[in-house]
């Protein structure tokens, strides 16, 4: 069991994981907040992701999802999210006593907080030296790689959930102002 000071050490491929889903999959911290085992397809590589509209299945790279697994695969069997359940992916931890959390009153791991995975991102840019970035600088560089990528405007506002067309602006300002 790992002691408080290997804490990070004990989360990376969690963190890893989470880093991934924002930067490559473009998920905001709610999304992955709200990520249940019922949702996730490890065999198929697949996450369903709730949406207001209809649901958005996203397809994740093999390198990003062995961080998921061996997260997963890292909390002992009583406390691990179950297979096909509404047990959430990512799991509250204490970092004092090294353990997830579970919450006893409805028999189910404790999801972790958009709060909290916004601290982490911020947690593993202080740590990794960077300038400041945010889980939103993640989102938006997924969304500019997909721009960057030709994918039609009606389409990124699909995946990306934004409001309409007009929220695609910026972004080809700045991929138009960063081509010149």
């Amino acid at each position: 069991k790992p002691n408080s000071s290997s804490a990070r050490d004990y989360l990376i491929d969690r963190n890893l994981g989470i880093v991934y889903l924002a930067r490559y999959y473009g998920l905001t911290p709610k999304d992955i907040s709200l990520i249940t085992m019922e949702k996730v397809n490890l065999a198929q590589r697949t996450i369903e992701i709730k949406t207001s509209g209809s649901p958005l299945m996203i397809e994740i790279e093999d390198e990003h999802l062995q961080y998921i697994r061996d997260y997963r695969n890292s909390i002992e069997e009583s406390l691990r999210p179950r297979l096909r359940t509404k047990d959430p992916l990512f799991v509250a931890f204490f970092n004092p006593t090294c353990r997830f959390h579970f919450d006893y009153a409805v028999g189910i791991p404790k999801a972790l907080s958009i709060r909290g995975i916004q601290e982490m991102i911020k947690d593993e840019v202080r740590l990794a030296g960077l300038r400041k970035i945010s889980a939103k600088h993640l989102r938006n560089s997924c969304i500019i790689d997909h721009l960057s990528n030709d994918l039609p405007n009606e389409g990124v506002v699909s995946y990306f959930r934004l409001s309409d067309s007009f929220s695609i602006r910026r972004y080809r300002e700045y991929l138009k102002a960063k081509n010149d």
